[in-house]
């Protein structure tokens, strides 16, 4: 269950293993924590210190988004929180192969070969749905592959990021030219999004980096310390190295959800600050989908996906695990061997 929050003068109480919800013009009601997967707050609501702790104790992510009103009430980034479990053999190792330029390189190919075979999801639907030209969406597919081969070859993290950053650019140039035009889609923009399909993929990636930062806390990693994100105070590069593995995903949920005919104006709001944002009205239909389809998230099948006419599908939380598993497989992996988690 998604448990959103979104109402002004709302007041969160923990309560016998639930939040209570407080409003001075309705009934109060009552989620029982046992049952919450993700927590979305937007804005600035009264709360407890005893809840964010009893979700932390839970395991339940958190995501606070920002909400209109002026600052100090609700602007800023959004904020991932979770419980914490440190294993420090793990951290160690972590913090020795990140220490290694050679091994830091490695893993930092390892995370954006994965993030590029990751764009076979989105890309079927952009063609099935939206109807992309097969002959673009063939040449987008060509240029991924070349830049599989480009990876292998690069010699620094920044050369690494920029393969990764030619092959989004083309990707978003794609959907660009294959989108409606009343989408007012013309690539990537962010800080503000500038379009409803822009606020759509930023919102995704938050709610997926928040269910990557529950994961990365709860299995032991050093969120600050990243192999493709280097490290920056106040930025948690291994919750956004790991959430790159995810994006073909969320492209893939908003390529699916959105109309091919075009948005309903009423499902969004402007602002010169806030940019595009998806509106109150809309949130229980977008929040639903989502719901649903973090129970059954694509597998992103590489170089097999045309062989299915669907891909394998599995709870979000569990893949978040297994990526992060498969992670520490590839730390304890490499040589030469070096302290092993216990």
């Amino acid at each position: 269950m998604i448990l959103v929050v979104d109402r002004r003068d709302c007041t969160l109480r923990y309560e016998s293993g639930c939040v209570r919800l407080e409003h001075p013009d309705e009934k109060s009601r009552r989620a029982p924590i046992a049952q919450l997967e993700l927590v979305v707050v937007y804005g600035n609501p009264l709360a407890e210190t005893a809840v964010w702790r009893a979700l932390a104790n839970a395991g339940v992510p958190t995501v606070m988004l920002p909400a209109r009103g002026p600052a100090g009430e609700g602007h800023g980034p959004a904020v991932l929180a979770g419980g914490l479990a440190t294993q420090l053999p793990l951290r160690r190792l972590q913090h020795r192969r990140a220490a290694d330029p050679a091994g830091a390189l490695h893993l930092a190919r390892w995370i954006v070969r994965h993030k590029l075979l990751g764009y076979d999801l989105p890309l079927r639907v952009l063609g099935a749905r939206h109807g992309a030209d097969p002959a673009a969406c063939a040449g987008f597919r060509q240029r991924r592959d070349q830049a599989l081969i480009a990876l292998a070859a690069t010699a620094t993290q920044d050369e690494t990021l920029g393969v990764e950053g030619q092959v989004a650019h083309a990707w978003f140039g794609l959907l660009a030219r294959s989108l409606n035009p009343a989408w007012r889609f013309s690539g990537r923009n962010r800080r503000p999004p500038l379009d409803p399909v822009n606020a759509l993929l930023s919102l995704g990636y938050t709610l997926v980096g928040g269910e990557v930062h529950q994961g990365v806390m709860a299995l032991g990693l050093d969120p600050s310390l990243g192999f493709l994100h280097q490290p920056v105070p106040g930025r948690e590069s291994m919750v956004l190295d790991l959430t790159e593995v995810f994006r073909g995903g969320v492209d893939h949920f908003v390529l699916s959800w959105i109309d091919p005919a075009g948005p309903d104006q009423a499902d969004y709001y402007y602002r010169d600050e806030e940019g595009c944002r998806l509106s109150k009205a809309a949130r229980p239909r977008f929040y639903g989908a989502w719901g649903r389809t973090r129970t059954a998230w694509p597998y992103p099948l590489g170089a097999d996906a045309d062989a299915h006419d669907a891909w394998p599908v599995g709870p979000l939380r569990e893949q978040v695990h297994g990526w992060i598993e498969r992670l520490r497989a590839e730390l304890k992996a490499m040589a030469p061997p070096l302290e092993s988690p216990d």
